[in-house]
């Protein structure tokens, strides 16, 4: 190549990456800020602050890992706390010397009250494990500083330094969350502590999560949703809800990814048009031989072709469904294998006035993620329950879900061996994505709750069974109002996240 070659490829890479690199960090919709405070002694320690766009005033979360955590590991805790709408700030406070840890908390607690994004009045603490001892013993000896609600995660409950006596100068309400079979701090010891304070008629609430370990395990990101959805219901009030945005109805109205590509469209044509030496004479003209006449000829005919074949696949699947397009489809956008789903689908009154792009896509993904799960279906409970998109039947009902939902769902179950493997898999994650609430005018319409991230118990059952049928895992409503799944021939219960029914929002 030459350097004028290599300069234009250069500068073409570099606004590609530069344009991508633009459009990621406006897609992300936190901000980030790993710092550095020090105490009245100098001593310096490290904290990150996660804040939601857009920048505004948030009610904020103190967030204390474990004896065994870091501000590197922290980032998926934060996260699900933050994207609830709540400012986060995780401290590395000094895990060894507990003298240390009051003067480093309270340079926080100092430097929170400087900053505007700060909501000094609704201020969460929320400790794990010896992060949660430190944040309690701070609070005793410091109940001037108390926060607004003190939330403890698989905590030592009352330590050999702390009496009863000491615990009369809590003041803030306390949760008290910690596992069924905590190997590290039993639970019999927080629920002794959460005797205690109720003896003192100090206010406290106790959570015991059935079946869950001390670090949590698998069910980490729903307990530190709930744990969010309990601070943000208790320091805003129930009506939070109703003007809840989530990241993805962020993310929905970022700029599309062309418009950080501009200028590199525009340093292509600029150098084209620089670069064009070459001026034609336009009295001069070319006689071209016959076989040379021949092959324009066919090219112009394969152009034509292609374009031709490409306007029925990009235009066609955007008209709504009817007679006509439905002919169409059969005849150019419908492989034989998938006729038999296609004629079924199609048959349902339900599709007519929707876009046909919401059909094919529900044929073309059900058909391709049939082969790759791991079990096997006949036909009719397939087209029943998994290639269908109807759930509940009623009018309006919403179909078009299934793409993002499998390819949200099915790399995570993809070496599954059972619905019912896959389906606890799907369900826990749900749950990390879904606030179920008891509010009025919520939305039980999929893609609507898929994009809020918030509904009620009924339209959690529905998505959830959306989400089951997104990667091949035949499921319905029963009669109870509740998802089963089809399982060697035999309906069940599906499984239910273990700490769903928790209800720290209500």
């Amino acid at each position: 190549m030459t350097t004028r070659q290599n300069l234009f490829l250069g500068g073409l890479a570099v606004l590609l990456f530069l344009g991508a690199l633009g459009w990621a960090r406006e897609r992300d919709p936190f901000v980030r800020d790993w710092l550095t405070l020090k105490t009245s002694n100098h001593e310096s320690f490290k904290y990150v602050t996660v804040l939601p766009k857009p920048l505004r005033r948030y009610p904020v979360i103190i967030y204390a890992h474990g004896g065994g955590g870091s501000l590197m590991e922290d980032g998926q805790d934060l996260r699900q706390m933050a994207e609830l709408g709540l400012a986060v700030v995780s401290l590395e406070y000094n895990r060894t010397n507990e003298d240390a840890f009051m003067p480093q908390f309270r340079a926080l607690l100092l430097y929170l009250g400087r900053q505007k994004w700060a909501d000094t009045s609704a201020i969460t603490w929320v400790g794990f494990s010896l992060g949660a001892d430190r944040m309690l013993d701070f609070a005793l000896q410091h109940p001037e500083l108390q926060p607004q609600i003190l939330v403890q995660l698989s905590g030592a409950g009352l330590s050999e330094s702390q009496s009863s006596n000491q615990l009369t100068s809590l003041r803030c309400p306390l949760l008290l969350v910690h596992g069924e079979r905590d190997e590290v701090f039993p639970v019999t010891d927080t629920e002794r502590l959460a005797s205690i304070l109720r003896t003192e008629d100090l206010p406290v609430e106790l959570k015991i999560l059935p079946g869950v370990s001390h670090d949590t395990g698998a069910d980490r990101g729903v307990v530190f949703r709930c744990i969010g959805e309990y601070c943000l219901t208790r320091l805003v009030g129930k009506n939070a809800w109703q003007s809840y945005h989530s990241i993805a109805q962020w993310q929905a109205g970022v700029m599309p990814l062309w418009l950080f590509w501009l200028p590199t469209a525009a340093w292509v044509v600029g150098w084209f048009a620089w670069s064009r030496r070459l001026k034609l004479n336009p009295n001069l003209k070319v006689k071209l031989r016959r076989h040379e006449a021949a092959f324009r000829w066919f090219a112009v005919l394969l152009a034509t072709w292609a374009l031709a074949e490409t306007a029925i696949h990009l235009l066609i699947p955007c008209f709504p469904i009817n007679d006509q397009t439905l002919a169409v489809a059969r005849r150019f956008l419908i492989r034989p294998n998938q006729s038999a789903d296609f004629e079924f689908l199609a048959a349902q009154p339900a599709w007519r006035g929707l876009k046909l792009r919401v059909l094919l896509t529900q044929v073309q993904l059900a058909g391709y993620n049939r082969k790759l799960v791991n079990w096997r279906l006949d036909d009719k409970d397939y087209q029943d329950y998994v290639l269908s998109p109807v759930i509940t039947g009623k009018s309006g009902e919403e179909f078009n879900w299934r793409r993002s939902l499998w390819e949200e769902f099915y790399p995570r179950i993809r070496r599954e061996n059972s619905p019912e493997d896959a389906a606890r898999i799907i369900v826990r994650h749900l749950r990390e994505r879904i606030t179920v609430v008891s509010a009025p005018d919520l939305s039980r319409s999929v893609p609507t709750i898929w994009l809020k991230q918030v509904t009620d118990k009924a339209g959690f059952e529905t998505i959830y069974v959306a989400a089951l049928r997104s990667v091949g895992v035949p499921a319905r409503i029963n009669p109870e109002h509740q998802t089963e799944l089809l399982d060697s021939g035999r309906w069940r219960p599906a499984p239910r996240p273990s700490v769903l029914e928790i209800d720290l929002t209500n």
